[in-house]
């Protein structure tokens, strides 16, 4: 047996980097995890990252530094480069990377930045050829930067833990924040106690006025600090609760004082208190507790705006509370409370640029007001609204591009509003206009992802738009063209998803990627690799699911899934097998809570359930009421039901209707074909 130690982690970095070599090799062998981790293997992980090799220190006595390397290398876990311009420039890092890369994957490979690399220098520029030439063409690794303006050391350092313990970044970063957060609680609470105190003591008991007004403002000083800079530091290790306690106090503190004998700093500091305070519960899932506290800022920052109307800077902070007001309205299902709300914060926006029409950010304001309402209309189903006001603020924001065009927010803006013309599009069943702007809004988001490769979010959300896109390709009967675009899109995907296997976000997209491949393959024929696509979807959603989500279920994801189990049965020829299993999706439908966010997917999985498990009555039931809000997809299956309750002329005039829109999707085509609802002959094939 090999009694030589193994190495969590080797450090290649060139001679010039030493000094952050030294750091990084320190902050590792030093670092200790918290208790009862789990790996993403299900195991519970070790709590030391030691030892760690660096040539430095562990080859001072060696006269054979080659092979004391190449056996560092064999015995190691993991590759540390710390990258630099001299690090890609030296020939014993570029030697140490190839090395490794013979046994080892990408995957077991960190890239740190070093401290000193000059701000904005690509990341291509800082690797070794070897590890460069190993990467997929276009493709640059994630790296962890603990440079201040950037990660951080702090953060780069958890996250360089994560990796090697096969942990989750969330999960450490909250297991390792509560070892402090305790002593932090107690020390906010009791500062909070001691200053209030103080506060009442110090009024009580000193004549001088300007004294205790003094008093008043350190007071106010400190509940500022607690709920801004103090916020800041809780918010990223997911302790918010401590500060929701202590905000409950400062409301109550502010609340014993009179609105009227308040001063505008005092009134605009109570302001301030019950916005974070609302933040903080929405971001804890306190819908009635966030509603609570955006609802008195609301009144606060009102009082101050009608102190001086013409402020602009007072309406604006009113205008951000209507509009979170208005926000957990509609979270909470108050529908109509939420519309007046969007519309008032729209009317404030627009106030804002009356006063000031050169200010960007005000016009902005006008843009996302819209937005905002278009989002409600939209789920109303009131889609004919929905999409005149998208329209708008698309408008909008494209003004806004075109005075910054070098701006990303204001392309992502952009993007986004094409989006939700799109969906508006796509719920009035007209896929040939909702392609058009699916494919305005993923040309753009491709250009900027091709000028800036090094942004990988960025490149996710192109990649994204391309899934999109595809799948309007195939409504509109364009089978073979948007299964190459969804393939492509999928394949990109997943080398992002290598570079970085924590990121839920591009693991969902690729869950979605994978969805559109079985719909693809079994749209086309090809059953057998439908059914093998469904069963990688199957497995990448279990991956997705980790914590608390492990028991959730949604309609756009397990729902689809399902569904594809049923249209895969019915193509198979098993009708037996379609209607069980529309039955048992039927039943999981009835037991899952409703959110709203999922209402209209839950209303076209019953439509389409219902259908399948022969009951077309209840099919018209859970579709019709929507039916100006419904896409193609459901119209279709709609209109089947009419069919085949007998009633061909309301299913003639939809099927009139979606081949009027283009819509030819394979499955419309055959069907149609086979049943026309007028005996005529339906043309098209599984093309």
């Amino acid at each position: 047996m090999d009694s030589r130690p193994r190495y969590r982690a080797f450090i290649s970095y060139s001679h010039q980097d030493r000094k952050a070599a030294g750091w990084l090799h320190r902050a590792l062998e030093t670092y200790r995890a918290p208790r009862r981790l789990a790996t993403a293997g299900g195991q519970v992980s070790t709590r030391r990252l030691t030892p760690i090799f660096r040539d430095r220190d562990d080859l001072s006595a060696s006269p054979d530094l080659g092979g004391v390397i190449r056996d560092a290398l064999d015995r190691s876990d993991a590759l540390i480069v710390l990258c630099s311009p001299a690090a890609a420039s030296s020939r014993w890092v570029d030697q140490e990377a190839a090395y490794f890369l013979k046994d080892h994957g990408l995957g077991q490979i960190i890239c740190v930045i070093s401290q000193a690399t000059p701000k904005g220098t690509p990341l291509a520029e800082l690797l070794p050829p070897a590890l460069r030439a190993a990467l997929p063409t276009g493709v640059e690794p994630l790296a962890v930067d603990p440079r201040r303006d950037a990660d951080g050391p702090r953060l780069a350092r958890l996250k360089i833990a994560a990796r090697l313990l096969d942990v989750s970044l969330d999960q450490l970063v909250q297991r390792d924040a509560r070892r402090g957060m305790q002593v932090m609680a107690a020390f906010t609470a009791l500062a909070l106690v001691v200053a209030l105190a103080m506060g009442g003591m110090t009024v009580a008991t000193l004549k001088s006025r300007q004294i205790a007004r003094d008093q008043r403002d350190e007071t106010e000083a400190l509940v500022a600090y607690m709920l801004g800079d103090l916020r800041e530091q809780l918010e990223p290790v997911g302790r918010l609760d401590v500060l929701d306690g202590v905000g409950a106090r400062v409301l109550a503190y502010y609340g014993k004082a009179r609105t009227d004998r308040l001063d505008d700093r005092a009134l605009a500091q109570r302001a301030k208190a019950q916005t974070l305070l609302g933040t903080i519960r929405e971001q804890r899932g306190d819908l009635a507790g966030a509603r609570d506290a955006f609802g008195q800022a609301a009144v606060t920052t009102h009082e101050l705006a009608l102190r001086a109307p013409d402020n602009g800077e007072r309406i604006y902070d009113e205008a951000q509370n209507v509009y979170w007001l208005a926000y957990m309205q509609w979270r909470q299902g108050d529908t109509a409370g939420a519309e007046r709300g969007f519309k008032r914060y729209g009317e404030l926006a627009q106030t804002l640029v009356r006063l000031d029409p050169d200010r960007a950010d005000w016009r902005l304001e006008v843009a996302y007001a819209r937005s905002n309402l278009g989002t409600l209309l939209l789920e109303q189903g009131r889609a004919e609204e929905a999409l005149v006001t998208f329209r708008a603020a698309l408008a909008a924001f494209e003004a806004e591009r075109a005075r910054a065009p070098n701006d990303q927010d204001r392309l992502v803006d952009a993007v986004d509003a094409h989006a939700w013309v799109a969906d508006s599009l796509v719920k009035l069943g007209r896929p040939r206009e909702a392609y058009a702007e699916r494919e305005g809004a993923a040309n753009l988001l491709a250009q900027a992802s091709a000028k800036t490769a090094s942004d990988k979010p960025l490149a996710a959300r192109s990649l994204a738009a391309q899934l999109a896109l595809a799948r309007l390709e195939l409504d509109l009967g364009r089978t073979a063209h948007g299964a190459a675009r969804s393939t492509q899109a999928l394949n990109g995907l997943r080398a992002l998803v290598s570079l970085d296997p924590t990121n839920a976000r591009w693991r969902e997209y690729l869950l979605i990627g994978q969805l559109d491949a079985v719909d693809f393959a079994a749209w086309s024929g090809r059953l057998a690799q439908a059914r093998s696509a469904r069963a990688e979807a199957v497995a990448i959603l279990a991956d997705l699911r980790t914590g608390d989500e492990a028991k959730s279920w949604r309609a756009d994801l397990d729902g689809r899934l399902e569904m594809q189990a049923v249209t895969l049965a019915r193509l198979d020829g098993d009708l037996m097998r379609e209607r069980s299993l529309a039955l048992a999706l039927l039943g999981r439908l009835d037991r899952t809570p409703v959110s709203r966010e999922t209402a209209a997917e839950r209303a076209a999985l019953y439509g389409a359930a219902h259908l399948a498990a022969g009951r077309p009555a209840a099919t018209i039931s859970a579709l019709s009421p929507r039916r100006g809000s419904l896409p193609s997809t459901s119209l279709d299956i709609l209109a089947r039901a009419y069919q085949a309750q007998g009633r061909s002329d309301q299913a003639q005039a939809i099927v009139t209707s979606l081949r009027k829109q283009g819509y030819a999707h394979p499955g419309f085509l055959a069907f149609w074909r086979e049943s026309p609802p007028d005996g005529a002959t339906v043309q098209g094939g599984l093309t």
